[in-house]
């Protein structure tokens, strides 16, 4: 089991809030139905959100959790499935289509060995 610092935590979380936060504080904190003091504690890491409200955070963001927990998640590779299929949501067909011969091309890459 991986020992969490609990400031590191908490500065992260707040970190990644504000990175995918493209509206000020107090609009998000009105979308997601929290106080503005609320969320610029949580956002400064000086708060620990609680699940409700990270939540809450999340879905006025359109993300799920594991955008904001991921680096402290173990399991590394459910969590960035998870976050692939929320982004790939989210794109226009041509992007989509796009993306599918990406990895197509990488994994025809990968077996021949190159």
């Amino acid at each position: 089991m991986q020992n969490i610092d609990e400031s590191k935590f908490k500065k992260s979380v707040g970190e990644h809030i504000k990175m995918y936060r493209k509206v000020t504080q107090e609009g998000l904190s009105e979308k997601a139905q929290i106080s503005s003091d609320t969320l610029s504690l949580i956002e400064r890491g000086e708060n620990i959100a609680s699940s409700l409200t990270l939540v809450k955070i999340c879905n006025a963001l359109n993300i799920t959790p594991n955008h904001i927990l991921k680096e402290f998640i173990s399991n590394k590779c459910e969590c960035m499935d998870s976050i692939i299929l929320n982004e790939i949501s989210n794109l226009t067909l041509e992007e989509k289509e796009f993306i599918l011969y990406t990895i197509k091309f990488m994994r025809q890459n990968k077996h021949s060995g190159q």
